[in-house]
């Protein structure tokens, strides 16, 4: 009898520890991720950004790598070909920010406002 309590008991273990780790439902992850990358204000990355921090400089370039190139709305921006090229990006936004100063942009949506003014593609 002892033997089959700790089978039993192993089992009740291993199905709570499943319902705990298992996620919710697909609809309710959606819905939790759709904007978890614009987990920073324009502000705050500008403010990160004065400062030389590292962290925003990686996820300035995470935003802007990943929405270059034509958009389905028709916008597009180039990401500019050069050695310094994350340098001149953050030029570019320290300049650009004071003159929008929306509180309630998005780093991701002014970064992009940003791109598509200072980087918009070219049609050849």
């Amino acid at each position: 009898m002892k033997n089959n309590n700790v089978l039993i008991g192993g089992l009740v273990v291993c199905f709570v520890g499943y319902v705990l780790a298992a996620p919710g439902p697909a609809s309710a992850q959606t819905a939790e991720t759709h904007d978890n990358y614009a987990f920073m204000s324009a502000q705050d990355l500008y403010d990160a950004l004065s400062q030389e921090s590292q962290v925003a400089l990686g996820y300035l370039l995470g935003i802007i790598d990943a929405k270059k190139g034509r958009q389905p709305d028709g916008s597009c921006y180039t990401v500019p070909w050069q050695s310094d090229a994350d340098e001149v990006l953050v030029s570019a936004y320290l300049e650009d920010w004071p003159g929008v100063a929306d509180f309630s942009m998005t780093a991701p949506d002014a970064l992009i406002r940003m791109m598509q003014k200072r980087f918009p593609c070219r049609d050849k």
